[in-house]
């Protein structure tokens, strides 16, 4: 479809403070927003697209996945076996997979922590020239990690790790994203503590000292990276929030002084709830070991508290699911929003995690998050009202899907019949 024309007669969510519009109006003219109203146009295009019942909202935002992850639902893979034992080109084409689920289901934007060597960043590349159709990707070209730290416990102890692989002391971490800045990094992921799917590993556990995450911090602020720091720990998420960092990842076990410091600095919430929740439904037949199982079934009710706790306090909440391939499914990414809706939050605030708040926690406010004039038309099309029932998104209710104008709603048709047939599976 061209991307010049107007959808009209359709409930407008604007995905900000204001209004909703009943029978109003987008006008979208070379893959930008023209206009936004009640009523009409008073200029139409050529081509109008009337949405009774219909619902528009921004496109939606994941800012935490793992995109070049297994993308054959139906077949788990152990997770550290994939890692290790994947081609880089097999992992690449995964990606895509995963892409164009994620596509489908209306995410248009996903912030991607990225594997070394994959290709993420010419797959961005692509994606942005008009190579390739797919969500606009962020991407942190691979996770820093020290010795011994969070990412570095993914891999077997009998592989031997590339000299890139990790880094340790303020000089290294500062080349590391000297590094990365070179690669093409839209920002820099940092571990700041253990992890609950890496092996041998504890998530209370801090990852780096104090002066090795404000040099981290420092260096990527001083070339416009933004940082995104995983951290369960409460001591991992105070040092990664004294040093800077923008996004802390996960967050299960903050506390009142962890809340106290990200409302201080401003700093962003990523919870990422639905991964633990797909762990706990399918257990070890979505490819989590016993280890990762248990750590995640002890951390579960703990993970939901810190979040009303966060929440209650006002930290800004930015979505993210932390979709991982057989773990947490691509294309079931709004079951991340129906969790926030479930343990408090309202459908419009779980919404804008993933549009408004989003785009201005990851830096791209000035293009997308909200329906309004000089704004890319990123865009989605709900049958029924999402602001009264959240599921809608992920249970049959996107109807269209918009990529600068374009309609990509069925962007690779034998990857969403596969993603269709598995929905009931997944469905929960």
């Amino acid at each position: 479809m061209s991307a010049t024309f107007d959808l009209a007669e359709v409930r407008v969510w604007p995905g900000d403070k204001g209004a909703v519009l009943e029978r109003g109006y987008v006008s979208i003219r070379d893959g930008l927003i023209a206009g936004v109203g009640r009523g009409r146009p008073a200029r139409p295009a050529t081509m109008t697209i009337e949405l009774p019942g219909h619902t528009v909202i921004p496109g939606l935002v994941d800012a935490h996945v793992h995109l070049t992850t297994v993308s054959s639902h139906m077949k788990p893979v152990d997770n550290a076996q994939y890692r290790a034992l994947t081609s880089e080109p097999t992992k690449l084409l995964h990606g895509i997979r995963n892409a164009m689920r994620a596509l489908a289901a209306g995410f248009t934007t996903l912030r991607v922590m990225g594997h070394r060597g994959v290709g993420e960043p010419e797959l961005r590349e692509f994606i942005d020239e008009g190579l390739l159709i797919g969500p606009r990707l962020l991407v942190a070209p691979w996770v820093i990690s020290m010795t011994g730290g969070r990412g570095d416990l993914f891999w077997p102890a009998t592989i031997v790790r590339d000299q890139l692989d990790t880094a340790d002391g303020v000089d290294e971490i500062r080349k590391m994203v000297r590094l990365q800045r070179k690669r093409g990094a839209d920002f820099i992921k940092v571990t700041a503590s253990g992890g609950n799917l890496s092996g041998g590993d504890k998530p209370y556990w801090p990852n780096y000292t104090q002066a090795e995450l404000a040099a981290l911090v420092e260096e990527s602020h001083d070339y416009e990276l933004r940082v995104a720091a995983h951290a369960h720990s409460a001591e991992g998420v105070r040092r990664a929030v004294r040093a800077g960092v923008d996004t802390i990842e996960h967050g299960s076990f903050i506390d009142r002084e962890c809340i106290d410091l990200m409302l201080e600095n401003g700093t962003y919430l990523v919870p990422t709830l639905a991964i633990g929740e797909w762990v706990m439904d399918r257990g070890v037949q979505g490819s989590v070991n016993a280890e990762g199982l248990a750590k995640i079934e002890r951390a579960r009710e703990r993970h939901h508290e810190s979040f009303r706790e966060a929440l209650d306090a006002g930290v800004p909440i930015v979505m993210g699911t932390d979709s991982t391939g057989t773990i947490a499914p691509f294309g079931h990414h709004a079951r991340e929003l129906e969790l926030y809706v479930e343990l408090g939050m309202s459908p419009a605030d779980a919404l804008r995690a993933a549009t408004s708040t989003a785009a201005r926690a990851l830096g791209i406010d000035k293009e997308q998050g909200v329906i309004a004039a000089g704004k890319v038309a990123d865009l989605i099309i709900v049958e029924g009202d999402p602001l009264k029932d959240i599921t809608l998104l992920r249970r049959g209710g996107v109807r269209k899907v918009y990529r600068r104008g374009v309609d990509v709603t069925d962007p690779w048709p034998l990857v969403n019949a596969a993603m269709r047939d598995e929905g009931a599976f997944f469905q929960s």
